[in-house]
């Protein structure tokens, strides 16, 4: 049976990307920064596009930290340097929860705007 989702998968994905895992960090920390400071100057009477604004910056900060987590977990798997059986199959559950976890976590900053974005504009999913 062929999965999707393995550790191989996401160690590939993460190998590729690893080149942008501290801009990724970086645009995360200036993009909370970034939306603390907009978040102070939001008043009752601010335009909603302010509002919106400042909502994608907080969404994309979490997204580019759930990016840059994911480059760093999956960047070396530790069961390719396992010497022993008992440390191989340890370090492969490790890797197979780390795998269900970041396929739960990627796209959930993503869908959570979206669905903030549906619900708001009064389009109800559920």
């Amino acid at each position: 049976m062929k999965y999707w989702f393995t550790p191989e998968s996401f160690h590939l994905a993460a190998s590729s990307l690893s080149p942008l895992r501290w801009r990724l960090l970086a645009w995360s920390l200036f993009a909370f920064i970034l939306f603390l400071m907009l978040q102070a100057q939001i008043k009752f009477a601010t335009p909603n596009f302010l509002v919106w604004v400042a909502l994608f910056i907080l969404f994309s900060a979490l997204q580019a930290l759930v990016l840059a987590s994911f480059i760093f977990f999956f960047q070396i798997l530790p069961s390719d340097s396992a010497r022993t059986r008992y440390w191989f199959r340890l370090y492969r559950v490790i890797e197979w929860c780390e795998t269900l976890l970041f396929a739960l976590l990627l796209p959930l900053p993503t869908l959570s705007f979206i669905y903030a974005v549906l619900s708001v504009n009064g389009i109800t999913l559920f």
